[in-house]
């Protein structure tokens, strides 16, 4: 893209990530976009992080001082850069070649859209790919019950921030999720673009795995503050990961297996709600995680 590309910034949060750190900040510094800013807001580690960052000279911005999680992070981040078009990438994800470009020219032909989004695969810890996200166009009614948007993958204009704040540091294990609820319900318009641009790394230490019970628990809470209500799929994940993650030797409802934990995914959902989002009963054929 030539000069009048859009000024693009990228923050990565990180702190003790000097396993992954290289390979993410050189998968931004290589995206070959002019209008380009990148800035990396390390949390005070040390664990050879900052070594890292040194050692890769101009090629980007960087800190290290403590902060007050993600969050906080990405929010101070953001208020150090100036670019319209913003995202965020976490230091154990990559982002694939070409992306910010695509993200920016989406954003360019769409100029009622605020933010766009594409595909993404999940890899582990050595960089091998395990399966794709399950990401699709989007839909609100469906994104209640699934967040099908890969946070790398995403990238969104400034100006959403000046209309609805920033990263909530009350969600820092779901921040991404609780700031595409808050905006939707705003009127915010989002675009899938069927185009790969990010990899989300999967392993033992990220908080995806090793505070799934918070992650539920903060889900539940966000959309009961925007919403009213949770959606009735994330009350049977949650039962689920009770079920066969915790143990603990709990009984069901009568039936199949399956069909005791759905059944019992409702009883949360009809109590909680305080208005219904989506159709009571799912028909054949229907969507459903």
């Amino acid at each position: 893209m030539g000069a009048a590309s859009p000024p693009v910034s990228i923050v990565t949060p990180s702190f003790q990530q000097s396993t992954f750190l290289r390979d993410c900040v050189e998968s931004v510094v290589r995206q070959h976009y002019a209008a380009l800013e990148y800035l990396v807001v390390d949390g005070g580690s040390t664990d050879g992080s900052v070594d890292i960052l040194n050692g890769l000279g101009r090629r980007l911005k960087w800190q290290s001082e403590p902060d007050g999680g993600q969050a906080d992070a990405i929010n101070k981040g953001l208020r150090r850069t100036a670019g319209e078009i913003v995202g965020f990438l976490n230091s154990d994800d990559i982002l694939r070649p070409g992306a910010v470009a695509s993200a920016a020219r989406a954003l360019q032909v769409h100029p009622e859209v605020d933010v766009v989004y594409g595909r993404a695969s999940i890899i582990d810890a050595v960089g091998r790919v395990l399966r794709p996200f399950p990401t699709r166009p989007f839909d609100r009614e469906v994104f209640v019950q699934h967040c099908f948007i890969s946070q790398p993958a995403a990238f969104w204009r400034r100006s959403l921030h000046d209309r609805f704040g920033d990263f909530s540091t009350d969600f820092d294990h779901t921040l991404d999720y609780e700031f595409w609820i808050r905006v939707m319900r705003g009127g915010a318009k989002f675009l899938f673009v069927d185009e790969e641009w990010a990899c989300a790394r999967e392993h033992a230490d990220a908080k995806s795995q090793r505070l799934r019970g918070e992650i539920f628990r903060q889900i539940r809470d966000l959309q009961l503050r925007h919403l009213g209500y949770c959606g009735r799929n994330w009350w049977e994940q949650y039962l689920r990961y009770l079920r066969d993650e915790k143990g603990g030797g709990w009984r069901l409802l009568p039936g199949k297996r399956e069909q005791r934990l759905y059944r019992l995914a409702w009883w949360p959902y009809i109590l909680w709600r305080r208005r219904l989002g989506g159709p009571l009963f799912f028909r054949a054929g229907q969507w459903r995680a």
